[in-house]
């Protein structure tokens, strides 16, 4: 992908991340020695500089990409982990959310993340973990307190969203904690001695619940998503890809949407 006019015509997007947006590219890429190198020299400027691409800082590449070292070492340095885009109003806890990149939402977590900051559409973190299907990030945020009841500005709880992006699974456990709330049982991820991640089976064993998607549509369904995933709609810079409608995680189809680069 080239661009096509102004000062940043000529030059193609890897490029332009190398000339432009090197600390950016290394939370990309994960390159811990280069990151490092670069923030030696690094200003407060440096680490709030928001790309021409998503809008995002480098905290938030590394949210995005789960390179967890990358994003313990710009805090390290100063960065914000409640770094907040002038775009689109989210923080890096959005970004790993909908990454579905736990390690990373859990780290930000306890250096002091907002898990229900609203950006520019109303959503938390969890409206972004329930929109991309991540059964981790919703557990990992349901477990350290965050608000599900919380409605987006088109009125969507994360339960609603998660239906109906067609993750069932993630919608019913949202479903069941919203009409049995666990969250004042929680204490450092644990539900009275219980990891987090039994979490869902626990939940699934013998709730009454007032109300419930078992009678809904079962057309588009699809699978909770497992952890580590990259998104089938990002497309790699490097090898030419073409701009895409990377960035689902707002809600509304008449706002713009981003391209977006794929992890390696």
């Amino acid at each position: 992908m080239s661009l096509g006019s102004g000062p940043e015509a000529g030059f193609s997007s890897e490029e332009l991340l190398n000339l432009r947006f090197p600390l950016h590219r290394a939370c990309r890429d994960g390159d811990l020695t280069v990151l490092c190198s670069l923030l030696q020299n690094a200003s407060r400027e440096n680490l709030a500089a928001e790309d021409s691409f998503y809008g995002w800082t480098p905290i938030h590449w590394a949210a995005h990409f789960g390179k967890l070292d990358c994003l313990m070492q710009l805090v390290r340095v100063g960065a914000s982990v409640n770094a907040c885009t002038t775009r689109f109003a989210q923080t890096p806890a959005h970004i790993a959310a909908f990454g579905g990149h736990p390690q990373c939402l859990i780290w930000l977590i306890q250096s002091g993340a907002n898990i229900n900051k609203q950006d520019y559409v109303g959503e938390t973190p969890i409206h972004k973990a329930a929109r991309s299907g991540s059964m981790e990030s919703i557990s990992a945020l349901v477990a350290h307190g965050a608000q599900i009841d919380l409605r987006n500005a088109s009125g969507l709880t994360a339960a609603d969203l998660a239906h109906t992006q067609g993750f069932q699974e993630c919608a019913q456990l949202l479903l069941n904690l919203q009409n049995c709330p666990l969250n004042h049982f929680y204490s450092n991820g644990t539900l009275n001695g219980v990891h987090q991640n039994t979490i869902p089976s626990l939940l699934n064993r013998g709730i009454s619940r007032k109300r419930t998607f078992e009678d809904m549509d079962s057309v588009g369904i699809k699978k909770a998503r497992t952890e580590g995933r990259c998104f089938d709609g990002l497309r790699s810079m490097t090898n030419g890809g073409t701009e895409d409608d990377a960035d689902n995680m707002h809600v509304d189809r008449e706002f713009a949407v981003i391209s977006g680069l794929l992890c390696t």
